[in-house]
């Protein structure tokens, strides 16, 4: 039998949808700068340093994180799909080998929502990988995308933690910014 921490809520201010910043990190490289995540009541907090983080400034509303609940009463499962899902403006070879290393890799990212909350996805086994995409679009009018979408996503067993003192990933990030 599980043990439920069950807790109040009281309903906050309203907020807004959408992304302002995402910083990918290369998982398999964050290991073996051996900086190390512990997740207690739904916060993350990080220790060790070395490890290096990309900031993307992603277009309005170009950018969308989802984590829908799968349960199986039957099997007796859960688990949340973490999908981090956005696209990329323009066509260039910069942006085609960040695409390429996007594909193939086992990714972290750290989440900065439009209300000013941190939230770490991928931080499970696997990491987010690559679930499909466009790998440049030139679009067909005016008005269409144009550059590269991507859909990353995770399986968990929790929700992706929230992080509350960014100053806790810069000491252990190099952050790179465009």
């Amino acid at each position: 039998m599980c043990t439920l921490s069950l807790s109040a809520y009281k309903r906050g201010c309203k907020g807004v949808g959408g992304i302002e910043k995402i910083w990918l990190i290369d998982k398999s490289a964050r290991i073996t700068a051996a900086v190390t995540y512990a997740v207690t009541s739904g916060a993350v907090t990080i220790t060790g340093t070395g490890a290096a983080a990309f900031e993307i400034e992603p277009d309005q509303n170009s950018w969308s994180f989802t984590q829908p609940a799968t349960e199986d009463n039957n099997a007796g499962t859960t688990y949340v799909t973490q999908t981090l899902a956005g696209n990329l403006r323009g066509y260039s070879a910069a942006l085609v080998d960040l695409s390429d290393s996007i594909r193939k890799g086992r990714l972290e990212a750290l989440i900065l929502d439009k209300n000013g909350v941190y939230i770490m996805a991928g931080i499970e086994a696997n990491g987010l990988q690559s679930g499909g995409g466009d790998l440049g679009n030139t679009g067909a009018a005016i008005g269409d995308t144009y550059g590269f979408s991507f859909s990353l996503t995770c399986e968990s067993t929790t929700s992706a933690p929230t992080l509350a003192d960014f100053a806790t990933f810069e000491s252990a990030f190099t952050i790179e910014k465009a």
